[in-house]
């Protein structure tokens, strides 16, 4: 298997992974509740994201000969002025289109009320905003062996704290597993409805 930058050939097939991996993620259920339509928006929602990160950031890839198996969007918590107005740019023609405007934005709207400790606290500091393998290989040790491969990648650009979140306790065990503490517990609310928000950090040394 290779781990490696994504190329613009490339984004179906991430898009695609995503929507299949994050399809009954609880961050998704509470704002589409038709399987059908969610697929639709987590499919767009990624696609935009995955170019964003292709241009501003990291976006890695594992593909197994031609197969997408794994995708990891990462970036340095240093290069964060305009986020938003950027997704917006990439993706309003594509959201619009699909009439999935203002589903996409209730999204960025919780995933921005989940706080990132600033970088001056911390120095050098990234943030895992995606994080997923295919369903046919969970289980296999996969997900784990791209951590590693963050990790030596983050190790090379001179180390530093790796945040992320997550909205399961299956995940927080398995980030757990791999070196990460949680430094943050609370629960985001949309409509009414909440899910569970636990943030993760471990130090990768230089």
């Amino acid at each position: 298997m290779r781990f490696q930058e994504a190329k613009e050939e490339d984004l179906t097939m991430i898009a695609e992974l995503l929507a299949d991996a994050f399809l009954n993620y609880p961050l998704f259920t509470i704002i589409e509740e038709n399987k059908a339509k969610r697929y639709q928006l987590i499919y767009e929602i990624y696609y935009i994201n995955a170019k964003l990160y292709m241009t501003k950031h990291k976006c890695f890839v594992v593909m197994d000969n031609q197969n997408l198996v794994g995708v990891a969007l990462l970036k340095d918590l240093q290069d964060r002025p305009g986020e938003l107005l950027d997704y917006v740019r990439f993706g309003f023609p594509r959201l619009f289109k699909q009439r999935l405007l203002t589903k996409a934005m209730k999204f960025l709207k919780l995933v921005n009320s989940t706080e990132v400790p600033m970088s001056k606290k911390y120095g050098d500091s990234w943030y895992l905003d995606t994080f997923a393998v295919s369903k046919k290989t969970q289980g296999m040790g996969l997900g784990s062996e791209i951590l590693q491969n963050i990790f030596s990648y983050i190790k090379e650009q001179g180390g530093g704290q790796l945040f992320l979140a997550t909205n399961t306790k299956l995940n927080c065990k398995f980030y757990q597993k791999n070196g990460f503490a949680e430094y943050q517990e609370k629960d985001l609310t949309l409509d009414g409805h909440s899910v569970k928000d636990w943030g993760y950090c471990k130090k990768i040394p230089a």
